[in-house]
């Protein structure tokens, strides 16, 4: 074995930083962030993670991600997300028609001509999908598919299925399903459930810092009241009401009480939201992800 090659063998790795557990913020479209974010560590063979749990589009860039495909993610975010085959503006007033349709999404991304690595991504760490469960006469509840023993198809459509915006519910076993991000946005509380340490954790974000989510417009409430009227389903109603108190509360509690956990926040002049189509912002909010990822792994290199 010549010089060069032991070099190779036994060249000391960079010291990126130890951790466990990823947790990925849904978002929409503001999930280009997280593509740059987890193509530099994919670039830079970063994953260490004995688990990753995502909400929404957190989840489905996850999923592209363990499975060694996040170009997958990447590419269709510059061009099959970007179409009006997804995001339908003129179905807001048709009840029968999505406005996100999830369904095409499944079909012509994650089962597309080149379709996401199930077996991979079952050999993979575990990836907990976050769901709502919608109950008929009582309070929804957040649930986690595990992608190692539930349908990743099926939980990927039900953590994304944002409501009114995709009509109806995501069925599954024996239950209706809805947004994971309704009531676990930014599911870090799962990690710490599950025995892991705040220094184990890191978060990945899709708003900067700072950001707070503000209460729906009287207009926006009376259009989840109109959609959702039927009485057994006023608790779900509730819920949607109230989530930005859910979300500005999980973000007080990083703030005071969970100090300990990594995040990484997109920088303040991130300017892509849920329904962005803008080419431009879509490629600037991607190379933001991946410089911010690339700063959290210089700081140990």
């Amino acid at each position: 074995m010549n010089a060069l090659r032991m070099f190779e063998l036994f060249k000391k790795k960079p010291a990126f930083p130890k951790k466990k557990v990823l947790v990925l913020e849904g978002g929409g479209m503001r999930g280009i962030f997280l593509v740059g974010v987890l193509q530099a560590f994919a670039e830079r063979d970063y994953c260490p993670w004995k688990l990753v749990i995502g909400s929404s589009a957190g989840a489905l860039t996850g999923a592209a991600y363990l499975s060694g495909q996040i170009y997958l993610a990447r590419d269709a975010f510059f061009t099959k997300l970007l179409t009006g085959k997804f995001i339908h503006y003129a179905n807001v007033f048709r009840q029968d028609k999505h406005i996100l349709d999830l369904d095409w999404m499944i079909d012509t991304i994650v089962k597309g001509r080149e379709s996401l690595d199930i077996k991979k991504l079952r050999r993979a760490c575990p990836l907990l999908i976050s769901a709502t469960a919608v109950h008929e006469n009582a309070p929804p509840e957040t649930i986690f598919l595990n992608s190692r023993k539930d349908d990743p198809l099926i939980a990927l459509k039900a953590t994304a299925a944002l409501p009114y915006l995709y009509r109806g519910f995501v069925h599954y076993k024996e239950g209706i399903f809805l947004d994971g991000g309704l009531l676990a946005p930014i599911p870090f509380q799962k990690a710490l459930s599950s025995g892991y340490r705040e220094k184990d954790i890191l978060v990945v974000l899709t708003r900067p810092k700072g950001y707070r989510k503000k209460e729906e417009s009287f207009w926006v409430k009376s259009i989840f009241e109109f959609y959702y009227k039927n009485p057994k389903y006023r608790h779900l109603v509730e819920s949607i009401k109230n989530r930005h108190e859910v979300y500005n509360q999980i973000l007080d509690d990083f703030e005071r009480k969970h100090k300990g956990i990594d995040i990484i926040y997109p920088p303040e002049d991130f300017e892509v939201q849920r329904l962005t189509r803008d080419e431009k912002k879509i490629l600037t909010g991607f190379e933001q992800g991946i410089s911010a990822a690339v700063d959290y792994l210089k700081p140990a290199s």
